[in-house]
């Protein structure tokens, strides 16, 4: 019990400790980041010329350098399956893309005055989604189309906006829809919710020249992302895609290598392994591209770029992406048949991350649920984050659904609990005979630990049984942890009185001392108290040193969760609160008779028989040596 205690404890304190160094090595400011390139030059250097001298780059036929501020031509506006508004598109003229995505209704959900703004996706990248992007490479930036689109008025209607433009030698046409809500699968029609925030892009590319052109290292815009204000975490901004089936996230940080290598402005990855799709995203939200089969999914583009947040004017950095296009060439244009054309298509994801939503998706999204990032934890955030819906469903209210999904964990442990609290307090009793055998062996730590172990087998003791339950909730704690950290169901949702949003601190007030702001939050004290009550009430087993060691923990808590938002110190206050609840019905309950194990077969054997022997044999062992230094004659 003495070295697993130690155990937990220091197991406790290294994840915490490596938590704050993690965080605060993503919130360190970097050095400011090489803009990319805002207009498209007439021939970018990077374009690979063709083999002959009949085949001319594309980049040759880019479109002329454009100064002017781009224009929106057109909206298109997406509605759940009650006929809510839920997304408006943006589009404009130059490049014939997506300028941002505004989020409306539930996607918002926010009522906190610094974080009412209007969320826009995209909405101060460098271009807008659906860009071609030309001569892509790690030596320079990219260029961009950046020529006029005009609106195809008989092919534009609500659902879908279509649009061309001369560029150079090609004419580009460009139709985006809004994905249907209902799908078919497997015979039946079903609603897919997430589908309100998916927008289909068909690309047709037409030859006009009398030359074979050549369309080398292309791309499209994926969007670019950071975070929507300074009270939510930048820790959480990533390029990422799906390659191979495994998803991969980079952050900022990934351009500036810690050790080995100089900084990047770009990062350009060819010959990727089945590039499912691509994107960026932050803590609530992600802009996702992904190409069909044929229209690109070997490459990859990335760069780190600036933004400045909407209502505080901050600098912030983020990330931005871009979706490789397999090269391909265009047949000429002659006078009995037209010049080769090109057809690509994708789907582009600009939405918030509902863990089910997400889920419900992947039928058509492969995996697009990765992206809530719960790693290794997923077995279990993916649960409790379905059952906190499922509650919410039922209260209206996320708050309590956090509290009933929490005393439905707490419920779920409970023999686990009942063990634990009666082998602590089976081992509390046996403290004045462990006092003994330190008496009567004050220097051989060793047979100490010997006859304690011979003693809780003699008892029916399992010093394993009181750490169990500890053992359990920390990755419970922390797959929780995930859980709030990237669930846009919590951004702006108020809980009671003072908490008005589950997703930052329960700030009442704040104080300036010596110029420093102190934010005084109630949730994480009141953590801290039920911390303490419940402890107290608790066996103390081991030696002093270790409970003095538990008794600190109550402060370790309070620090990690004062600065987290408020649905984390709910959390953990309303799992301490069932403890003691708990603890209170188990001492009413009679403690059984401590009973030696039954005897077991022969040949197999407890784990306080192992390691009984494991300690015998050591100790015969270090006899052994001490036993053969004593015969050894001096010289």
């Amino acid at each position: 019990m003495d070295k697993t205690a130690w155990f937990v404890v220091t197991l406790c304190v290294g994840l915490l400790g490596l938590n704050f160094w993690y965080q605060s090595e993503q919130q360190t400011t970097p050095a400011p980041a090489q803009p990319a390139a805002q207009t498209a030059p007439a021939t970018p250097a990077a374009q690979t010329p063709a083999a002959t001298t009949a085949t001319t780059p594309v980049a040759q036929a880019a479109a002329p350098v454009v100064t002017r501020t781009p224009q929106i031509i057109a909206t298109l506006t997406s509605r759940d399956a009650e006929g809510k508004p839920v997304a408006r598109y943006n589009f404009q003229d130059l490049g014939g893309s997506v300028r941002s995505v505004d989020m409306l209704g539930k996607a918002i959900n926010s009522t906190r005055p610094e974080l009412a703004q209007d969320v826009s996706i995209n909405g101060s990248a460098s271009q807008g989604i659906g860009t071609l992007m030309f001569g892509l490479s790690n030596t320079q930036a990219p260029a961009y189309d950046q020529s006029p689109y005009q609106i195809i008025p008989d092919q534009t209607n609500d659902t879908q906006v279509a649009m061309w433009a001369r560029v150079g030698d090609l004419i580009v046409r460009k139709i985006y829809s809004l994905k249907p809500l209902k799908v078919n699968r497997d015979g039946e029609e079903v609603t897919v919710d997430g589908n309100a925030y998916v927008l289909t892009l068909k690309v047709d590319i037409q030859n006009t020249s009398a030359n074979t052109l050549a369309a080398n290292n292309w791309g499209l815009y994926a969007g670019g992302m950071s975070q929507i204000s300074k009270e939510e975490g930048n820790y959480y901004t990533y390029y990422v895609r799906l390659e191979d089936g495994d998803f991969e996230k980079e952050n900022p940080g990934s351009f500036r290598p810690l050790i080995f290598g100089s900084d990047k402005e770009r990062i350009y990855t060819t010959g990727c392994d089945n590039l499912t799709w691509g994107g960026t995203m932050n803590q609530y939200y992600s802009a996702l591209v992904k190409p069909t089969e044929g229209s690109g999914n070997n490459a990859f583009y990335a760069a780190p770029v600036k933004y400045t947040l909407p209502v505080s004017g901050e600098q912030a950095e983020g990330v931005e992406l871009g979706m490789g296009i397999p090269d391909f060439t265009l047949s000429p244009k002659t006078a009995e048949m037209q010049g080769g054309q090109k057809s690509l298509s994708f789907e582009i994801f600009t939405g918030p991350k509902l863990n089910l939503m997400l889920s419900d998706m992947t039928a058509d999204f492969r995996m697009i649920d990765r992206i809530m990032d719960y790693g290794w934890l997923y077995l279990i955030s993916y649960p409790m984050n379905w059952l906190i819906n499922v509650f919410y469903g039922w209260f209206g209210n996320w708050g309590w659904a956090i509290v009933a999904m929490t005393i439905v964990v707490r419920l779920l442990i409970w023999p686990l609990y009942l063990k634990s609290y009666r082998s602590m307090k089976a081992m509390s009793s046996l403290q004045p005979e462990m006092q003994k055998l330190k008496e009567k062996y004050p220097d051989d730590q060793q047979k100490v630990s010997m006859e304690m172990m011979k003693l809780y087998r003699d008892r029916g003791i399992s010093p394993m049984g009181g750490c169990l339950p500890m053992f359990l909730q920390i990755p419970i704690f922390f797959a929780f942890f995930y859980v709030l950290q990237t669930a846009a169901e919590f951004r702006g949702a108020p809980f009671l009185g003072w908490v008005t949003d589950l997703s930052q601190m329960d700030t009442v007030c704040t104080l300036t001392i010596l110029g420093w702001d102190l934010p005084i939050n109630i949730l994480p004290v009141v953590m801290a108290i039920s911390m303490i009550v419940q402890m107290a009430m608790t066996p103390q087993a081991g030696d002093p040193m270790q409970q003095r060691i538990m008794k600190f923990m109550p402060v370790v808590f309070f620090l990690f969760c004062y600065t987290y938002p408020s649905a984390l110190a709910l959390y953990w206050t309303t799992t301490n609160i069932i403890s003691i609840i708990q603890t209170i019905i188990i001492r009413r309950m009679p403690m059984p008779e401590p009973k030696a194990p039954a005897q077991k077969k022969k040949g197999k054997k407890g784990f306080l028989e192992r390691m009984m022997e494991a300690q015998q044999a050591a100790l015969a062992e270090q006899q052994r040596q001490a036993n053969m230094r004593n015969v050894t004659p001096k010289k």
